[in-house]
């Protein structure tokens, strides 16, 4: 019994008819890559771009009973205050900032419940190399001057209270020693301690050294990966456009 020869039908890509096919249809893959650029670029172009800035602040001089930390502690305590940010606001009418944009909680259905930081327009960090700084994140650049100056407000009612403060543990301690002669060095060191400070915040010493903003860098969009992207979809698009159009043809 003679079998028919037939020619083995070969599962196989031609990747030379492949690569032929994707170059006579080059024009319309570029077209299609252009199209996709342009998309890109229109949504670049009407996307407002946000920008980071940082307002890097220190600890400068603070009374001798208090550290580095509580001052830092008592900074963030009143930069999300309510009520001082409404003190500070009355006297600053022309002022577009509202607190509900940086505050760090939010209320939902009721419930008072921590904001996340990707949602909060300013968040209170400390750098790996330290420092300690205030992170903006605005689409605004106006509103980096309003938080420079929301700070420097908090930093005089932080003087004004420290002040205070270091007055009344003043006044105690010179109430239990009336004569400097019934005490001792160290009392003695105290006190001259914190006389020097209240002199020193008196004449202009502030408790935080506060910079001006850091120049703005743009977080987003980003623009190199958004039209990358437009460049390689735009390909994908193409190829696959190519590709099934050629197989019909074949049918």
């Amino acid at each position: 019994m003679q079998t028919a020869n037939r020619a083995p039908v070969s599962d196989e890509i031609d990747l030379f008819e492949l690569f032929q096919t994707l170059w006579d249809g080059k024009k319309l893959i570029t077209a299609f890559v252009a199209i996709a650029v342009l998309l890109g670029g229109s949504f670049l172009f009407l996307k407002d771009a946000v920008y980071n800035s940082k307002l890097i602040y220190s600890v400068d001089t603070i009374p001798p009973f208090y550290g580095d930390l509580k001052a830092q502690n008592d900074f963030q305590k009143k930069f999300y205050s309510v009520s001082v940010f409404d003190d500070w606001k009355k006297d600053n009418g022309n002022i577009s900032l509202i607190f509900s944009d940086f505050a760090d909680t939010e209320i939902i259905d009721g419930f008072v419940l921590s904001k996340d930081e990707g949602d909060q327009l300013a968040t209170l960090e400390s750098g790996k190399k330290g420092g300690s700084f205030i992170l903006v994140k605005s689409k605004q650049l106006s509103m980096l001057d309003d938080f420079f100056k929301y700070a420097h407000h908090i930093n005089e009612l932080m003087k004004v209270e420290y002040i205070e403060r270091a007055k009344d543990e003043l006044n105690i301690i010179e109430t239990r020693f009336k004569e400097f002669s019934t005490a001792n060095d160290a009392i003695i060191s105290q006190i001259l301690t914190i006389d020097r400070y209240i002199v020193s915040a008196e004449k202009g010493a502030k408790v935080l050294t506060i910079h001006r903003p850091t120049m703005p860098e743009k977080v987003s969009p980003n623009s190199f990966q958004i039209l990358t992207m437009s460049v390689v979809l735009g390909g994908m698009i193409g190829v696959f456009f190519i590709l099934v159009r050629n197989a019909m043809a074949k049918r």
